[in-house]
């Protein structure tokens, strides 16, 4: 199980997009929450252009509430613009809202296999243009591997990089958590060194083996 920022540049213009308009900057959420499969509630700070921003959401279908809270803020009740449901289908669990942009919307989710972010990020690319920006394990790992190399190291085991002959490759899984050949396999060597020191390290010596 781990957590993954998701960031979706959507194809088409939804409620939240048209405040572009209004404001060209991004907007912070805070205190999201999802009602249901279908609609989300959150708190977002509009700044001077609250009363513009207002109008413009309550003149829209997929705004169920409106309301105003100090000092520029709004608490909005609204469809999501379906990510909700596909993360949903996938056994994920969206946590945050982080902001968004225009078309763009930034996502803190919670996901329990790579399985299941794969088909996120693949009925995702429906909606739009994806990006991973972020994952990490949640737990404490039993090595000393960064969350980076745990990732890496985890990802490349599961996909068979590790086997003979190879089942996957470098390029590959570089592309799936969104960074470069080059970074893959620096966290990958990096963590495999730390991998290998921790087995030398704690394998007893030959005599000792011996004399139990």
């Amino acid at each position: 199980m781990f957590t993954t920022t998701i960031d979706i540049d959507l194809d088409a213009d939804y409620v939240l997009s048209d405040l572009a308009a209004i404001d060209d900057g991004s907007f912070p959420i805070y205190y999201f929450e999802t009602i249901d499969d279908e609609n989300i509630r959150f708190v977002m700070d509009a700044g001077e252009h609250r009363d513009a921003i207002a109008e413009a959401l309550a003149a829209s279908d997929a705004v169920h509430d409106l309301e105003y809270v100090p000092e520029t803020q709004l608490v909005i009740t609204k469809r999501s613009s379906g990510v909700l449901p596909i993360i949903r289908e996938h056994h994920g669990m969206l946590q945050q809202m982080n902001q968004f942009d225009g078309t763009r919307r930034t996502f803190d989710v919670i996901i329990f296999s790579r399985d299941d972010l794969r088909a996120i990020i693949s009925d995702l690319r429906d909606l739009g243009t994806v990006r991973l920006s972020r994952i990490h394990p949640i737990g404490n790992p039993t090595s000393a591997l960064s969350a980076r190399q745990s990732e890496v190291v985890t990802l490349a085991y599961e996909s068979g990089y590790f086997d003979w002959p190879r089942r996957s490759d470098a390029e590959t899984l570089a592309a799936e958590l969104g960074i470069s050949h080059t970074t893959f396999l620096e966290h990958l060597r990096k963590g495999e060194r730390k991998l290998i020191g921790e087995a030398l390290s704690s394998a007893l010596p030959t005599t000792e083996l011996a004399d139990q």
